[in-house]
């Protein structure tokens, strides 16, 4: 396995939400995606501003542990600091006052909805935070109702607001459900997905999986665009 690969939405830092549970399972997460040929992580531990606060100081602490880890281990990894932001009114201001990390320092931000928003809510938490200077990346948004249901007028969503979407890795790899097959094969087939990502949280439930995706986009896709789905557009420094 020669390409490179990004993944930009991994539960990594250990004791922060519910993806990894502890330093072993940290570094065994590390160690997993140096075999994959993973170069860079974003360590995107869940954000939920207004409900939760979330412990930078904590957060920050430990990524420098996971990066350190990979300096030892020679393992190659850049481990990018960023965070699953849930969307609530108070998400625009946290962001601006650095309260949570974006993805990598950059202006983009990992984006989480809830279920059952509706095509106007989604519309206006992503103007928000357009009009507050950030670049919204919807995290897995075939896991949302309205956007499941319906891939055409997600891709004219995608189009107008100018939210990106990650589809997760599992979602182009399982195929047993009908909806979330519909809507990815017809978002990749228009171009329409920006990144594919792991959303790993362990080893074993949520694993990474990034190196089986790649697999599989270089079947279904053409190999300029799986390589671009699987390094974010080179868009990290």
């Amino acid at each position: 396995m020669n390409q490179v690969l990004t993944d930009i939405h991994q539960h990594l830092i250990w004791g922060i939400d519910d993806g990894a549970d502890s330093w072993d399972t940290m570094c065994s997460m590390l160690r997993e995606a140096h075999s994959q040929g993973i170069k860079t992580i974003v360590a995107a531990s869940h954000a939920e501003p207004g409900f939760q606060p979330f412990d930078m100081g904590l957060y920050t602490e430990r990524l420098a542990d996971a990066q350190s880890f990979c300096k030892t281990e020679n393992l190659g990894i850049r481990v990018l600091p960023g965070a699953e932001i849930a969307w609530t009114y108070q998400t625009p201001l946290v962001l601006r006052q650095g309260r949570v990390p974006t993805i990598g320092g950059t202006d983009y931000v990992l984006l989480e909805l809830w279920r059952n928003i509706s095509w106007q809510a989604a519309t206006d938490a992503v103007n928000q935070l357009t009009r507050a200077g950030f670049c919204p990346v919807l995290a897995h948004p075939e896991r949302y109702l309205a956007f499941l249901r319906s891939p055409k007028k997600t891709l004219r969503f995608r189009n107008e607001t100018g939210a990106l979407l990650q589809i997760n890795a599992n979602t182009i790899l399982d195929t047993r459900n009908y909806w979330e097959r519909r809507f990815t094969e017809y978002l990749l087939k228009e171009g329409a997905v920006d990144a594919v990502a792991s959303d790993a949280h362990d080893c074993v439930n949520r694993p990474v999986n990034m190196e089986a995706a790649y697999q599989w986009l270089t079947i279904h896709t053409d190999a300029a665009y799986a390589r671009k789905l699987v390094t974010f557009g080179g868009e990290l420094t």
